[in-house]
């Protein structure tokens, strides 16, 4: 059973109809191949891969519309009713329409009076337009899609070193549930989102369109780096990383069959040994080389602060530091140099220290973005979420006008200047622990009592530790 459709919903029957007949279509001349000299399992093979061949070239269109548009319709199912997935999607179709408005992205997961909603959907989430308001017109061509996400455990990828097993990478299968919201919970000043999706889609759009690749280069490759500061670690470089494998594996469904994702370990490459570090990173990329032979499966890697696998090679010859750094760094480029005649790999890597990093590896990305700390408007809107959140789940009750409640909330997001958006998160966490609780629920006021409690302290304790990192 597919994990996902894609359908436009304004024309959908007919669409559906078309695939339908294209499809029986590409399997008769498939079947008419001349294929004497092929095995059975050759055969399978060429088959599947001419299939998916056709069906992504019509995917492809479909795609840069709604990229264009900047607006999916994203629907994670409990289960797929292979019968029912036109009517499911027509549903959404129109629950989505009655919408009173679409702004920012939009999650709903409340389907009162939609039987078959409530029987199949966990959560619908609504565009991805990083904009408040989209235009109406883009709702008449809808890109709607289906999906259930995997709940298996991520599965550890392990090398002998020194003769003992280590764990060098966690592998997840997408769409998987881990992931699942975190895409939509981040919130950036600039469209970065957007960005880094239709670079994604970029890549792909070239490679079906055989773009050559000497004339055009591409080594599928993206550094997010944020501030070297250490009060504001955690801007969401790695959940950003995390919530675009998710949805590329989503989106990107029509035009392969499976992705990996991989965040690897880099403490485990190191050993004691001269030149084994370097080894252990050619085995890892080994192995992904491999995969990446099947062109039905899109690999993504991620390697977090990736500073400690290329420290620039000047400074570390200078500093005198270990010869085995030096091929780290070479075996590095390498492997990088080497996938890049790949056109499924993606490799997304993240670093708080950019200025060490070697200058032979920012040049191989070909997207390099700052993640900084939250605006006072992202951090507002990182509040409002939090404090909607609190109140559909009934730890809050909420009496206030959305006008009083948007001001205390904007006053709040001003004395937040300058914090990391994983403080923003858990501060609302904080502050309920120290709130007594005499009913089940609290009112929105003794939040933001504690909550600018929680900052002053917050505050106190950064500017008791900067001390020390200033003498």
């Amino acid at each position: 059973m597919r994990d996902t459709i894609s359908v436009i919903s304004s024309t959908q029957n007919k669409i559906n109809k078309k695939r339908q007949n294209s499809k029986q279509a590409s399997q008769s001349r498939i079947n008419k191949l001349k294929l004497s000299s092929t095995t059975v399992d050759d055969r399978i093979s060429i088959e599947k891969n001419h299939f998916k061949y056709e069906q992504a070239s019509k995917a492809i269109p479909i795609l840069a519309q709604a990229f264009a548009n900047g607006f999916f319709t994203e629907v994670n199912c409990r289960i797929l009713p292979e019968t029912l997935l036109d009517q499911l999607a027509q549903q959404v179709y129109q629950f989505v329409r009655k919408q009173d408005e679409l702004n920012r992205s939009l999650i709903l997961n409340r389907f009162f009076e939609e039987a078959l909603l409530n029987e199949y959907v966990n959560k619908i989430y609504v565009g991805d337009f990083e904009e408040n308001k989209i235009k109406t017109k883009e709702i008449n061509s809808m890109h709607i899609i289906l999906y259930k996400t995997k709940d298996d455990y991520p599965l550890n990828h392990e090398i002998s070193i020194e003769g003992e097993k280590q764990k060098l990478a966690c592998r997840w299968s997408l769409p998987h549930y881990q992931f699942e919201s975190l895409w939509e919970t981040l919130e950036f000043d600039l469209p970065l989102k957007s960005q880094l999706m239709q670079y994604v889609f970029t890549v792909i759009r070239f490679d079906k369109a055989n773009i050559d690749r000497t004339v055009i280069h591409c080594n599928q490759t993206i550094l997010l780096y944020g501030p070297p500061e250490k009060r504001v670690l955690g801007c969401g470089k790695t959940t950003l990383c995390k919530g675009l494998a998710q949805k590329v594996s989503i989106r990107m469904k029509e035009l392969f069959s499976r992705f990996y994702f991989y965040e690897l370990n880099a403490g485990s490459l190191f050993s004691k040994w001269f030149s084994e570090s370097s080894h252990n990173l050619s085995r890892f990329f080994d192995d992904i080389t491999r995969i990446c032979y099947d062109p039905l499966t899109f690999v993504i890697i991620l390697i977090d602060e990736i500073e400690s696998l290329s420290i620039s090679r000047i400074s570390s010859l200078s500093s005198n530091e270990p010869s085995d750094m030096l091929r780290v760094v070479n075996t590095l480029l390498t492997q990088i140099d080497r996938l890049k005649s790949f056109s499924n790999i993606l490799i997304l890597t993240t670093s708080n220290l950019i200025e060490i990093i070697d200058q032979a590896l920012i040049d191989r990305s070909d997207l390099i973005l700052f993640i900084g700390p939250p605006s006072i408007k992202t951090t507002f809107h990182i509040y409002r979420a939090c404090f909607q959140e609190l109140i559909e789940k009934n730890l809050i009750y909420s009496s206030c006008q959305s006008d009083e409640l948007k001001d205390k909330l904007w006053n709040l997001a001003k004395l937040s200047q300058g914090l990391s958006g994983r403080t923003l998160r858990k501060l609302p966490m904080m502050a309920f622990s120290h709130i007594q609780q005499i009913d089940h629920f609290i009112y929105p006021e003794q939040l933001f009592q504690a909550m600018h409690q929680q900052l002053i302290y917050h505050k106190n304790t950064n500017n008791y530790l900067q001390q020390f990192n200033n003498p």
